[in-house]
């Protein structure tokens, strides 16, 4: 195995980048058998049997990794209580560190490094995890990334964009600094040193979530359309909101961070009526998310800037450089001060069977990380009848 980092190079050096899946199944499971069942499904998908190794040039891969470091213990702690503690310690992802799982009182707690995958690619590990716990028939899962190459109307920027990136990075040329995992330590410790997060859950039963469907249905709007203007509703002012999207051409359910997203800016206007706002805000993320080009402009303009340039631009956001030319570059990108006011991910009704033999998956709440462009991100994830709305979002320490 060797893949190099190309759209997951961005995650690389983000400080702040684990994914969490909270699990609730029907019943008690002895640890051995959870814990069995973890390792057989860790080694089913390839990514989870690599490492990410930094070359001299600066170029990153993953490799294969003989010996993997991905856990799962017993503990006491809370959901909310394990992602303060496990946020600010970094993942050894040079020695094959991706996920760490948790038996705790809140359920089945699984914590993913993004360049282990995005938020589907989490669901398909636990979809993995089920079968095997079931004793059901598993097969090998090959990584995946997003092969723009092979996608002809997203496979080159505009000129315009293509100048831009040529011109910052034969800038960077002569300042160009290889960072370490090292450095990364060192990143990791100085960001943490005085921040620390806050999650909270709104959950929303059969009865709540049917109104919910229900109107946004009545203005032909989509679900995730009616959230976010609720949530915009009272901020007075424009805002910048980031809105994930799951970038598979295929429908693999390989493990990889396969993830896309847009942006949108928009003002909530007291003088109409929610539901008028609500189809603005429904209108600006259609027009984006149906052109190709625009849904994955984002990840192709990054992909065209030189690779440490973007580790850079990570470290600029944690304070970890005064790089002139960096901050310049992290501002107009969205990674200096000004950067988007919202981050939402709607998973929608989980992309997974709830039923393994005996077993069931009750309910799933989904945190994702607060990333370096984003403030205040949102997370949804629909099981069965129940949808849980997580906001994660700094906390004085």
């Amino acid at each position: 195995m060797r893949y190099r980092l190309e759209t997951e190079r961005v995650d690389l050096f983000d400080a702040n980048i684990l994914i969490v899946m909270n699990v609730k199944i029907d019943k008690e499971v002895p640890f051995e058998e959870l814990k069995t069942s973890f390792e057989r499904a860790c080694k089913l998908h390839e990514v989870l049997r690599s490492k990410v190794v930094i070359e001299p040039s600066g170029e990153a891969y993953y490799v294969d990794n003989d010996e993997p470091h991905n856990s799962i213990i017993r503990t006491d702690s809370s959901m909310e209580e394990l992602i303060c503690n496990n946020e600010r310690r970094r993942f050894r992802i040079e020695e094959g560190e991706y996920i760490r799982a948790f038996l705790s009182p809140d359920g089945l707690v699984f914590m993913m490094h993004h360049l282990g995958g995005d938020g589907k690619s989490l669901l398909y590990f636990i979809e993995t995890f089920m079968k095997c716990l079931a004793n059901e028939e598993v097969h090998e899962v090959p990584f995946r990334n997003l092969p723009f190459d092979d996608i002809p109307v997203i496979s080159r920027l505009s000129f315009g964009y293509r100048l831009l990136t040529r011109y910052w990075n034969r800038k960077w040329t002569g300042q160009e600094r290889i960072c370490t995992f090292q450095d990364m330590d060192d990143e990791y410790s100085g960001f943490w040193k005085d921040r620390k997060t806050r999650v909270s859950v709104r959950r929303y039963e059969k009865d709540e979530l049917d109104a919910l469907l229900r109107k946004s249905k009545a203005i032909g709007i989509s679900l995730t359309s009616y959230m976010i203007t609720g949530f915009i509703k009272d901020s007075g002012k424009k805002m910048s909101i980031g809105i994930a999207a799951d970038g598979r051409q295929d429908d693999n359910r390989s493990m990889g961070n396969q993830v896309t997203g847009i942006a949108i800016k928009v003002r909530y206007d007291n003088r109409k009526s929610f539901e008028d706002n609500a189809r603005r805000v429904d209108h600006l993320m259609r027009k984006k998310l149906s052109d190709p080009r625009r849904r994955y402009l984002s990840l192709q303009f990054m992909r065209h800037l030189e690779p440490t340039l973007k580790d850079a631009l990570n470290l600029n956001r944690a304070g970890f450089t005064d790089n002139g030319f960096v901050s310049m570059v992290a501002g107009y990108l969205g990674y200096g001060k000004k950067i988007r006011d919202m981050s939402f991910t709607n998973l929608t009704r989980a992309d997974i069977r709830l039923r393994y033999g005996g077993y069931e998956i009750k309910e799933i709440v989904f945190v994702p990380p607060i990333v370096s462009y984003a403030k205040d991100v949102i997370g949804i994830i629909t099981t069965g009848d129940i949808m849980n709305v997580t906001r994660h979002v700094y906390d004085k320490k």
